[in-house]
């Protein structure tokens, strides 16, 4: 959409970059609003509301005609998408049993890298048939009936929730232990731990996946860029399945942290395999898809924030640990963007391999502060 989107409103390069970034950025800021009126509100209402303003935002989208009612359009989008992933992980809560947390927050992530994976799919037919604005409208029309379908389907609340059945089994079994549970601090060391271990398996994600990967892989394949942007959709497929796979996997192991730090040893593996090794496209594929698989890990933070939160600050802390994953995103982008430019004057074309695998240390780093996070923290 990027070029038809340069035509339509006479943009460069630049103001691309600050179209595409003003969903990210009020995203981001309105975390742990959203987390908080996740924690407060109906589910299924603000879930409903939510897709409803996200579909005015799709279609305000679709007739701007000046940059700035674009770039107003794409925020109002960030505002209002901030609280779903954190209500959707709510819902699961209540629902279900707790030891089945991990297996569903890794579900929930799947879907949503699913849906990012299938937009660059399904939005080239919609614009090559309706045009981009087309396009945008028809995401508008599919927001209100995902508006519908939630209000029919979707229940806040089961009959009886999951935490009335723990808290009665508790009761009846030991006195002692539920007041141990009730009196217990937030873990507030625990908690930074887990923010560092998502961001540090995130960045992988967001930064090779969703933007340095691919002029990489063009100066490491020349002349195959359909089978370079395909071998880097393998990350995120990768992550897609890695992220309910690790969760499942914690569930049956019976301990989340050993999970984790089996994830943050053997990341760095496979990323360094990725970014070193000198191999062929089908191998360099598996590698991607490996890495992928293992970068799925950073839902497990998910899982540990759930078991150490106050019941009524869930919806806000579970915000905050997405808002800590998604800020590796820019600013890890950003860090390999500074470095390449201080290493090559002339722009992406003059840069070497060897270029790339500098800049691509921190990434390294990242990982390895998760590997040191997940030795740290503690068994929950």
């Amino acid at each position: 959409m990027v070029p038809q989107l340069m035509t339509a409103f006479d943009l460069d390069v630049a103001d691309i970059g600050w179209l595409t970034s003003s969903f990210l950025c009020l995203y981001l800021i309105f975390q742990v609003p959203g987390g908080y009126l996740a924690d407060r509100c109906n589910a299924r209402a603000l879930l409903v509301i939510c897709s409803l303003l996200m579909a005015v935002a799709c279609y305000w989208f679709s007739i701007s005609e000046t940059m700035l009612s674009a770039s107003a359009s794409r925020a109002f989008m960030g505002v209002v998408t901030s609280p779903v992933i954190v209500v959707c992980m709510t819902l699961a809560s209540r629902w279900f049993p707790e030891r089945y947390f991990p297996t569903l927050a890794g579900l929930i992530e799947a879907f949503a890298l699913a849906g990012g994976g299938l937009g660059p799919l399904i939005l080239p037919n919609l614009m090559e048939a309706f045009g981009w604005q087309g396009a945008m409208q028809a995401a508008a029309i599919f927001g209100v009936v995902l508006a519908a379908m939630i209000a029919i389907f979707v229940k806040s609340t089961p009959p009886v929730s999951v935490s009335d059945v723990r808290l009665h089994e508790v009761t009846c079994g030991a006195d002692l232990e539920i007041e141990k549970v009730d009196t217990s601090p937030f873990d507030r060391v625990s908690f930074s731990l887990c923010c560092m271990y998502g961001f540090g398996l995130f960045a992988v994600i967001t930064s090779f996946g969703g933007l340095w990967g691919i002029p990489f892989f063009y100066e490491r394949f020349p002349g195959e860029q359909e089978a370079v942007a395909d071998m880097v959709a393998l990350v995120f497929v990768g992550a897609a399945i890695g992220a309910p796979l690790l969760g499942w996997l914690a569930c049956q192991v019976g301990s989340t942290r050993k999970v984790m730090m089996a994830c943050a040893v053997i990341s760095p593996i496979f990323f360094s395999m990725l970014i070193f090794c000198q191999c062929s496209m089908l191998v360099m594929a598996l590698i991607c898809f490996m890495c992928g698989i293992s970068s799925g890990g950073y839902m497990l933070a998910f899982s540990v924030v759930k078991s150490i939160s106050p019941a009524e600050r869930v919806g806000v802390l579970l915000a905050i640990t997405n808002g800590s994953m998604l800020l590796a995103g820019p600013v890890m982008q950003l860090l390999i963007g500074f470095i390449l430019e201080g290493i090559g004057h002339d722009g992406l074309s003059a840069l070497s391999i060897q270029d790339y695998q500098l800049a691509f240390v921190p990434l390294l780093l990242c990982q390895l502060l998760a590997l040191i996070v997940a030795v740290c923290l503690k068994k929950q």
